[in-house]
């Protein structure tokens, strides 16, 4: 059985900055609340009245006033930067997860359903390889991918307790007269939380028995988790509607922290092999990407997808100024072509500028795939000038590489054509 998830080095980078913005803002925001919330000048002035306090290493053992609480959340700022950028980022996930069970412990009031997950989430980054492909640990290797890889039993941890922990909160709803009846969402709507709007109010004018079922739909989804997520073809169902509805809470009421723990928990368990790669031409054939080699941005764009197609099944490479590009593409075509980047499909179609980085990105799969789609849904004028708005300074940015090909180990330089 292979061990090893469909998680590449590039799409985790993608998923670790996001997690590490979250964690940036989540400390943040609470600087101007430290000293209320976890201070012994603050609501719970004595900690050890928490039954939490000793639970985990607590840093608010040492201290707990209000200058050392701010410090502590200065800290989690400043390390979640050095988690996002993957600059020390697994001595950063320990250090922060830490600060995370040192903030509740003082004070658990300040509990809801995602916190144990996010607690989880770092746990688990300080087990995984190092260096993946896009953090700062990664620069100056030359193989770029550097054989990084996810164990799959890193995913099923995190899988297995979200969905027995999704089973035991429909459970514990049973016992709520609102959710037995149908009524929750309406409560919600209808609470001092609810943000008011559009959405909102729209909802509210929707028949009692559309709300009910509403509710009960999400109960069913929570109650039959664990059921959906051991079934193969429903686990992706069962992830994207749980998922959708914590960004509907996230727009309906006013204190999205409640819904965003959970949407990293499901941002992890995400398979970027359900998503499959989408190449134009034949799926035996790869794709040729031709690429100016006196550029470093396009050798950057090179670098990129050999890390992200670890296989090497997906794309052939060649510099501009090589003989491969002549001999392929006529004379009178390349005339009317970028100078940059072209991809040539196994039936002679050519793609340029941002049609070409799109289809570059849906051959990958995964979530590049999904940023691929979304790239060539906004209008080509759109598109294409932001991408020759980048091309004209692209030389100014990166400096010129030494050679036409990338610096690479022997197995990825077989991948090349002159």
């Amino acid at each position: 059985m292979n061990d090893r998830s469909a998680w590449t080095g590039g799409q985790y980078s993608l998923y670790r900055v996001v997690f590490g913005a979250y964690l940036f803002v989540h400390f943040a925001m609470l600087l101007p609340f430290g000293t209320e919330l976890f201070s012994d000048r603050g609501v719970l002035a004595d900690g050890h009245v928490s039954p939490f306090l000793t639970l985990f290493p607590n840093l608010f053992l040492i201290s707990d006033s209000p200058g050392f609480v701010t410090a502590v959340l200065v800290a989690g700022t400043i390390l979640a930067l050095f988690f996002a950028a993957g600059w020390h980022d697994r001595s950063a996930a320990f250090c922060l997860w830490i600060v995370w069970a040192s903030l509740f412990g003082r004070n658990p009031l300040i509990s809801n359903p995602g916190l144990p997950y996010v607690g989880l989430l770092l746990l688990i980054h300080v087990g995984l390889p190092s260096a993946p492909y896009g953090s700062l640990a990664m620069r100056g290797r030359a193989d770029p991918g550097g054989g990084w890889y996810m164990p799959r039993a890193f995913q099923r941890v995190a899988w297995i307790l979200m969905s027995v922990g999704y089973s035991y909160s429909g459970f514990t709803k049973l016992v709520s007269p609102s959710w037995r009846d149908g009524s929750a969402l309406r409560l919600v709507l209808e609470n001092p939380l609810a943000r008011p709007g559009g959405l909102r109010h729209l909802l509210l004018e929707l028949p009692d028995f559309v709300l009910r079922a509403m509710t009960w739909g999400a109960l069913t989804f929570e109650l039959g988790f664990v059921v959906f997520a051991l079934l193969r073809p429903l686990r992706p169902l069962a992830w994207a509607a749980m998922l959708f509805m914590h960004l509907g809470l996230m727009l309906l009421i006013d204190f999205a922290d409640l819904s965003l723990g959970m949407v990293m928990l499901h941002l992890f368990t995400f398979d970027p092999a359900w998503i499959r790669p989408r190449r134009e031409g034949s799926e035996d054939v790869p794709l040729e990407m031709y690429y100016d080699g006196e550029c470093g941005l396009c050798h950057r764009t090179v670098r990129l997808a050999l890390a992200e197609d670890p296989g090497g099944e997906t794309f052939r490479y060649a510099p501009l100024q090589g003989p491969t590009f002549s001999e392929r593409v006529n004379e009178a075509t390349r005339a009317t072509l970028a100078d940059s980047l072209i991809l040539r499909t196994s039936d002679g179609r050519l793609f340029q500028r941002s049609d070409g980085v799109g289809r570059i990105l849906c051959a990958l799969g995964g979530v590049w795939r999904i940023l691929g789609q979304l790239l060539l849904l906004l209008p080509r004028r759109l598109r294409d000038g932001a991408y020759d708005f980048v091309a004209r300074i692209r030389k100014r940015l990166f400096a010129k590489p030494p050679g036409l090909c990338p610096v690479l180990p022997p197995e990825l330089g077989r991948r090349f054509d002159p």
